[in-house]
């Protein structure tokens, strides 16, 4: 049975260059840009989910907890820019 799924893979992998002969350097070319760019995908999504959790954790610092209630410190009347009032 693996044998011959191992031989299916094979001969479909050959078929698939021969088809890539066939088609010429521009096709070919651009075939390959559009399967590189559908590979990228795990890249970009890790990339994505890296970036939301140092966004979450960044945002998390910033926060001053009461019980349950969280507020972000820009919520304590003054602006980020100026020195807070005594």
């Amino acid at each position: 049975m693996i044998e011959k799924l191992l031989a299916g893979i094979g001969l479909a992998m050959c078929v698939l260059l021969l088809l890539a002969m066939l088609l010429g350097e521009k096709r070919r070319r651009r075939w390959a840009d559009k399967a590189k760019r559908l590979m990228g995908w795990r890249r970009r999504r890790a990339r994505a989910r890296r970036e939301a959790q140092e966004t979450i954790a960044r945002v998390r610092r910033n926060v001053e907890r009461n019980g349950n209630v969280y507020r972000p410190r820009s919520f304590n009347g003054h602006s980020p820019d100026e020195p807070p009032e005594p």
